[in-house]
């Protein structure tokens, strides 16, 4: 842990060199924070974290910074929303000099059946688009949120989504079954093509900015 708060491009390299990342929920009572870590081959565990994300507590914009160290002042990249009480689902991706390297926006038309987001590079082209996996899952949960209370709990089936590029899927990401804090594991394709820390943003953004 103390070899990622010192080496912040020993981290941003590994990164670029995986295809493989678990993101750990933290319990916290006021906002989200999380752990991104590179697991095993083959498993579910967390590794050495590689990341640790938190949520700006009661903020009008919304503010997820991405640290080497769980309360360092300063941080390698970021998610904020274009603008106060963002309600076109546009949040831009910055890094540590401010400056804009993507943009996350949620299409609201197309998830109204399912959750359905598209992922920008700083240049507007879009790098990926994402949805729900399943429509059945995704139907399911959206009607027992709306027909009864008793129902409620169907809302936490798995939240799992694929990335598509060009009609081809290009990564994964699926939530760990089994453990009292959510925890996902997002998979690239060999077809991935693009910034890890768009992607790392985005996976974060789908479970504190969709209350996941």
């Amino acid at each position: 842990m103390a070899t990622a708060s010192q080496d912040p491009q020993g981290v941003l390299a590994a990164i670029d060199g995986s295809e493989r990342f678990l993101l750990q929920q933290v319990f916290k009572p006021i906002g989200n924070e999380y752990r991104i870590s590179i697991p095993s081959p083959g498993t579910t565990e967390e590794g050495a974290p590689l990341l640790f994300v938190k949520q700006k507590k009661l903020s009008i914009k919304e503010d997820i910074r991405f640290r080497l160290a769980p309360d360092a002042e300063s941080h390698v990249f970021m998610i904020k929303s274009k603008t106060a009480f963002e309600f076109r689902g546009r949040h831009e991706v910055l890094d540590e000099h401010g400056q804009v390297i993507g943009l996350l926006e949620k299409s609201f038309g197309k998830s109204l059946l399912r959750s359905h987001w598209v992922v920008r590079d700083a240049s507007g082209t879009e790098l990926f688009e994402a949805h729900e996996a399943s429509w059945v899952i995704a139907l399911v949960r959206r009607a027992a949120g709306l027909i009864s209370d008793w129902l409620s709990a169907l809302t936490w089936l798995p939240f799992n989504f694929v990335l598509v590029r060009d009609g081809q899927q290009v990564a994964t990401y699926r939530r760990v079954l089994g453990k009292l804090r959510d925890r996902y594991v997002l998979e690239l394709g060999a077809e991935f093509q693009g910034d890890r820390r768009l992607v790392l943003a985005f996976a974060v953004a789908l479970d504190a900015l969709q209350d996941r």
